[in-house]
């Protein structure tokens, strides 16, 4: 087995140059040190979910389901079925996983009681079932049984995020808030890993289960891993190249070069689901016709952006990612033309404002967040070539989501980052296209088409691939046609490793979130 070679000097060393408040003592064992840039403040499987969240409840739960890749494969779940009419999904569970704080067995009983409590609880999670699961129930002890409301052909892809917790474990901790305050900072769970140190802000630490009984790496695969907290890009990228971090995370796009340069380290970056999106408000003011919208959309030069963005990006060629399954190519979405923008401007309602020169548009963005200003000022500039004033309009976070919660209150124009909750062109689309979805900020758009709404809902229950994919490529082709936004681009996940670190799949629902349980370590500093 190799052994981590830390003298106490480099361990000072290390603390100094983080900046924390710890002392790291030399362990036995592959032990990756992770340099973090966002925190692990909340690790209650019902209300956290980011992406560092996400890293830490895929290391210390178990889920029905994981994300290996591009694949949604069985994890907790040995075998399944279900009915004709995909309402009724039976999961037979493995039998040998057991919850790592008193051995217990993770039977039906746990996922039924993971799932009611989230429900209750009603945090982030739980907008994936929100009126699609009627009912669950515990066949035997390792059946369970979901009935939904309706048929729901993507509900496995919504399983990844069912962390089953020990429900006896919350129930001797319940206090008046069913767990919250207990699971916020302590792990209930069946996971690879078990928690060590715990300071928030500071670091977190994950030690190996020695007798996991799920799927583990080989040789090689690290003891456990401890996140250390390193809010500024340089700090996390002089950490790694000095060997005092192994992988680090949220890599700026000025960095990239000088990492993959310097021998024995590398960055991975790929496409992930997010994206980048002008929302355009639908049904009020200039950007509730077609013609305004068109105009708008052709007068973003989106050729410039990977060059004036600090970020690696590549620009959509339509309403989705042609990474997420059922992309159609080709289709004639608008390119950088002003001619073509003063013409659909000419064909408008507005075009006496326009001739005018009264021609307004508010567009509002995340205040101080350059990767939402630019695009904005790049659009402003050459609306402003073109007779059209932009407005730019920066707001709070909170603020921005509170806007789209009504059409009067929704800005003309909004830049949004949207990425589907489970990898389905139906957790793309429906939140953000279909009529009943208004009032979020995926929705922001306000968009309504009858015949969108009867694809998506027809979508949903329909079991044959084939058909289903022609129906979303016929909702691409609305969109398009519709122009309800403006879809710019995508956004790599970056994350930088020491070579001596393997394992690494990138999964594009997860694109900045590492799966520990899969990474070596060999020969590293």
């Amino acid at each position: 087995m190799f052994v981590a070679r830390r003298s106490w000097l480099l361990v000072l060393s290390l603390v100094l140059t983080l900046s924390l408040s710890i002392t790291l003592t030399a362990q036995d064992g592959n032990i990756l040190l992770y340099g973090g840039n966002q925190d692990i403040d909340n690790i209650d499987p019902a209300i956290g979910e980011n992406y560092s969240i996400n890293a830490a409840l895929r290391s210390l739960y178990d889920a029905l389901f994981i994300a290996r890749g591009n694949e949604i494969v069985p994890n907790l779940v040995e075998s399944y079925e279900i009915n004709d009419d995909a309402t009724v999904f039976t999961f037979k569970l493995v039998e040998t996983a057991t919850f790592n704080d008193d051995g217990s067995p993770v039977n039906a009983e746990a996922v039924a009681y993971s799932f009611n409590r989230a429900m209750e609880l009603q945090g982030p999670p739980t907008y994936r079932w929100e009126g699609i699961v009627d009912s669950v129930a515990v066949v035997d002890e390792y059946t369970v049984e979901f009935t939904l409301t309706q048929s729901f052909a993507p509900f496995i892809g919504t399983l990844t995020q069912l962390y089953v917790i020990n429900p006896a474990t919350v129930e001797a901790n319940l206090g008046d808030d069913f767990g919250q305050t207990y699971l916020k900072e302590n792990a209930a769970g069946s996971g690879p890993f078990v928690q060590g140190r715990w300071e928030i802000g500071n670091l977190y630490e994950f030690t190996a289960v020695g007798d996991y009984w799920g799927q583990r790496a080989g040789d090689n695969r690290i003891d456990g891993f401890i996140w250390i907290i390193q809010r500024e890009g340089s700090t996390q990228v002089n950490s790694l190249l000095s060997g005092e971090t192994h992988v680090a995370d949220t890599i700026d796009f000025s960095d990239i070069d000088r990492i993959n340069e310097t021998d024995g380290f590398h960055v991975e970056q790929h496409p992930g689901y997010l994206i980048d999106t002008l929302k355009f408000n639908n049904q009020q003011g200039p950007m509730s016709d077609v013609n305004v919208r068109k105009a708008v959309a052709s007068a973003m030069d989106y050729a410039s952006l990977p060059q004036v963005l600090d970020n690696m990006i590549w620009v959509l060629e339509g309403p989705q990612p042609d990474n997420i399954p059922g992309f159609i190519a080709g289709l004639p979405i608008p390119t950088f033309d002003l001619d073509a923008a003063r013409e659909y401007l000419a064909a408008s309602d507005y075009a006496d404002e326009w001739e005018a020169g009264t021609l307004a548009l508010d567009y509002v963005y995340v205040t101080d967040f350059a990767m939402e200003e630019i695009p904005g000022l790049i659009l402003q500039a050459n609306l402003a070539e073109i007779g059209v004033t932009l407005n730019m309009t920066p707001m709070l976070w909170p603020d921005m989501v509170a806007s789209c919660n009504t059409v009067e209150t929704g800005p003309d124009i909004i830049n949004i980052y949207t990425v589907p909750a489970y990898a389905d062109q139906d957790a793309h689309y429906y939140n953000q296209y279909h009529s009943s979805s208004w009032g979020s900020f995926n929705s922001c758009n306000f968009y309504s088409n009858a015949r969108v709404d009867e694809l998506l809902d027809a979508a949903r229950s329909e079991g044959d691939a084939a058909a289903r994919e022609a129906m979303y490529a016929e909702v691409q082709e609305i969109l398009v046609e519709d122009t309800p936004a403006a879809w710019m681009y995508n956004e790599a996940g970056t994350i930088a490793f020491n070579d001596c670190v393997g394992g690494f799949t990138f999964s594009p629902m997860y694109p900045l979130t590492v799966l520990f349980q899969d990474l070596t370590m060999e020969s590293c500093p």
